[in-house]
């Protein structure tokens, strides 16, 4: 094969790739913005309640634990919630009481 189809061949795969990441970043924004407003309703809005995240996890009944945690640690990135215990529990931020 000549070696640009090579190359048009690797530049479409790392196309794919990236689109890929882009996707599955947007599902792990959408997922923590659900995680973020569910934390909002079960805690009432109050600022500094800790919630069990497997509470919040049956709430929404998730099942991918690999989505959710990659959520909440985008979650937590983003200053939206405070973590404590390895993502066993979680809060609400400031910036995170804004999220919709």
């Amino acid at each position: 094969m000549p070696s640009h189809a090579v190359d048009v061949h690797t530049e479409l795969d790392a196309d794919v790739e990236d689109l890929v990441r882009c996707e599955d970043l947007a599902r792990s924004e959408d997922l923590a913005r659900s995680i973020v407003r569910a934390v909002r309703d079960y805690t009432g809005g109050l600022p500094g309640r800790w919630v069990p995240l497997m509470t919040i996890v049956e709430r929404l009944a998730l099942e991918d634990e690999g989505a959710t945690t990659a959520a909440v640690e985008l979650a937590v990135d983003q200053r939206w919630l405070d973590e404590f215990g390895g993502h066993s529990s979680i809060r609400l931020t400031r910036i995170g009481h804004s999220i919709r």
